[in-house]
């Protein structure tokens, strides 16, 4: 049986679903509220830590033409 990382069983699709990086998604959705988005946002951590989920969800939101708040 091969290792699956858990990264490939499960990839959060909004805000919400991320887990333990609550500081990190309230900061991203006050920027996005505020409508003062930075030219670069600096994800680091440890592999498994939510670094491109939380990248490509953000990207979503800041691209999204008819935003709901999740």
């Amino acid at each position: 049986m091969a290792y699956t990382a858990l990264y490939r069983k499960f990839r959060p699709k909004n805000f919400s679903e991320v887990v333990g990086q609550n500081h990190v998604v309230q900061t991203l959705k006050n920027q996005i509220k505020s409508g003062r988005i930075g030219h670069a946002y600096l994800l680091t951590g440890g592999r498994g830590t939510g670094k491109t989920s939380t990248a490509k969800i953000f990207a979503k939101a800041i691209n999204c033409l008819n935003p709901k708040e999740r």
